[in-house]
């Protein structure tokens, strides 16, 4: 695997390394750019990949560590997620009225996931296996169904909106209370992840940098591999970068 790095503010790509070995990434930094350069570095926006995060404070000592915030969303979504599919298949060979909870759970997936402020709570639309009723009250009924599915998705919810509202104290105040004994082991990693993730969380909300170039640059060599027939460029996946602003 391959590894890039571009500048944040331009989107260019400063360079891409044959190897994403940290011995090689810290020999092309050391050997390509002074101490001096390498002090000047201000942010550095990144995903929550540990290894790169030494990496870092060794390579650019002053800089500041931004994470992703989609990545931030995404962490919490799948541990969400995860839960329901265990709660959905634990209907799965039942009968009758677990048939329709699985299939409840199966198909409106999406609404638990969604941000609870964007649920409509007035406005009826037909849903296949509910009939006409509104969003708020498909998520009510869902969440009805296992007591690990309300409590989980209340924490998934505060979680959510302190990450959109970039709210770093509501943020700490939820990573510091004593986790529910319902909450699933999922979400408890992800908790953890979060708390160890914190001082560069809150770098995300200060600064407007994310990965969005980088992804859709990677996006674009990943369909260059596919169609390259056997080609050299074929033999290079390009991945773990970083978002650099001096």
């Amino acid at each position: 695997m391959a590894f890039q790095y571009i500048d944040a503010q331009t989107g260019t790509i400063l360079d891409i390394l044959p190897s994403r070995f940290s011995c090689h990434i810290k020999n092309h930094f050391y050997t390509r750019y002074s101490y001096r350069e390498r002090c000047s570095v201000k942010t550095i926006t990144i995903d929550m990949n540990a290894g790169y995060e030494k990496r870092i404070q060794e390579l650019f000592p002053k800089a500041k560590m931004i994470i992703d915030r989609f990545h931030l969303v995404q962490l919490i979504s799948r541990s969400m997620n995860q839960l329901r599919i265990q709660v959905m298949n634990g209907f799965r060979r039942g009968y009758n009225e677990d048939q329709k909870k699985y299939r409840r759970l199966k198909r409106y997936w999406k609404l638990l996931l969604k941000n609870e402020k964007d649920l409509t709570y007035t406005v009826y639309k037909p849903f296949g296996l509910f009939g006409q009723t509104t969003d708020r009250t498909v998520v009510d009924t869902l969440l009805s169904y296992d007591e690990r599915l309300q409590v989980n998705y209340t924490l998934y919810q505060s979680l959510l909106n302190a990450m959109k509202d970039k709210d770093i104290n509501a943020l700490q105040t939820l990573l510091k209370q004593p986790l529910h004994e319902t909450i699933s082991m999922d979400f408890r990693r992800s908790v953890r992840t979060l708390k160890h993730h914190l001082s560069s969380i809150e770098n995300s909300f200060m600064y407007l940098f994310n990965n969005g170039r980088i992804e859709g640059i990677h996006n674009k060599i990943k369909v260059l591999n596919r169609v390259a027939m056997g080609i050299v460029i074929s033999r290079t996946t390009v991945s773990g970068s970083s978002f650099i602003s001096n």
